[in-house]
């Protein structure tokens, strides 16, 4: 072996053995300090921006080596959402066992936002359960500043009640008490990014044709209606073979949605007070927004509704919570006394 070549080759092991002095070093903790400082995991936060914070709280040493370690040990993923209390006398590897089993701090608040909630009932339920009042949740969605990438997409639609009704993923989640209204408008809405926006799901939108508003307002509709899981795909299919017909979609709930309230029988009192394009039996097509927060299972179905001919359904009415469905108006009729007959044997 040359000369040059020796030389090369020690430099290539001075490197290496260079590069794990500091990766161990980088592994090591921070101080000897074991008070703790709060760490704030959102919803859908990335593990770089993790890395980075707590970087700039000096709870470790290099961004590179946590995240290199990671990523060895974690894959991709694993980090849970959440309030953490960390010290930086923690090894990045402590830290990383704290964060992917979800050790969070006591006083984080878990809340479920069920589906088909619409933007006053989160708000009510968020006052009721101590995370922020329900003044200031309106408030933050109606004027805060956001940057999800999908929010672009919203920005021209008109005669909206609320621009981000539908978008505030239903989920459960782990809020603080008296947390910043609008760190929880976008918690929600990052997991809304994350969990419906999916690479399968754009690729339905984009050969369905369907813009995002389109896909969310159907889907909150069939949200409204369904009772039963199978049941979705068909009111879906009844929606798109009456939109594709240029019938009136004639759904109670955007009824309710454009009073503000809930009536048990829609009159036409209740018609002529709820004008607007809201209300789906004046105005022809889609509501110009959703009208609660859809689920997954709602979302798929309109990305994946069934093959019908179907152009009407009604309830039951024999608590099963299901559906008769027609392709015509003389069967709905027929329906519509068999569900008249089954709430008169209920009501015996």
């Amino acid at each position: 072996m040359t000369a040059v070549a020796i030389g090369i080759v020690l430099c290539a092991v001075v490197v290496v053995i260079g590069a794990f002095i500091w990766y161990q070093r980088a592994l090591s903790p921070v101080s000897s300090q074991s008070q703790t400082q709060d760490v704030v995991v959102s919803r859908g936060e990335s593990a770089r921006e993790v890395a980075d914070d707590l970087y700039q709280k000096r709870l470790i040493r290099s961004e590179t080596a946590f995240l290199y370690f990671y990523r060895g040990h974690h894959g991709v993923s694993g980090i849970q959402a959440g309030k953490y209390a960390l010290a930086p006398n923690l090894k990045p590897s402590q830290i990383l066992a704290i964060l992917t089993h979800g050790e969070v701090v006591s006083d984080a608040i878990s809340v479920t936002i069920p589906e088909g909630y619409n933007v006053q009932d989160i708000a009510t339920k968020l006052q009721e359960q101590g995370i922020c009042s329900s003044s200031a949740f309106l408030d933050a969605v109606r004027d805060g500043s956001f940057k999800e990438p999908f929010l672009a997409q919203l920005a021209n639609r008109k005669n909206v009640r609320y621009r981000l009704e539908g978008f505030l993923f239903p989920d459960t989640y782990q809020f603080q008490p008296n947390e910043p209204a609008a760190d929880v408008v976008n918690e929600m809405l990052q997991d809304f990014q994350n969990r419906v926006l999916t690479a399968s799901s754009v690729a339905l939108m984009k050969a369905d044709h369907l813009s995002l508003n389109q896909l969310i307002t159907e889907a909150s509709l069939v949200e409204n209606e369904a009772q039963v899981n199978q049941e979705r795909p068909l009111i879906a299919s009844v929606i798109d073979n009456r939109l594709k017909a240029g019938m009136k979609l004639q759904i109670d709930a955007t009824v309710d949605y454009a009073l503000g309230h809930h009536v048990d029988v829609v009159t036409d009192a209740d018609l002529q007070k709820a004008k607007g394009p809201y209300n789906t039996y004046l105005a022809l097509g889609l509501p110009p927004g959703p009208i609660d927060s859809p689920g997954l299972l709602s979302i798929q179905a309109v990305l994946k509704p069934a093959h019908t001919d179907y152009l009407y359904y009604v309830a039951k009415g024999d608590g099963s919570g299901e559906h008769y469905f027609s392709k015509t108006y003389s069967e709905q009729l027929h329906n519509e006394a068999l569900r008249a007959a089954n709430l008169k044997k209920a009501a015996k």
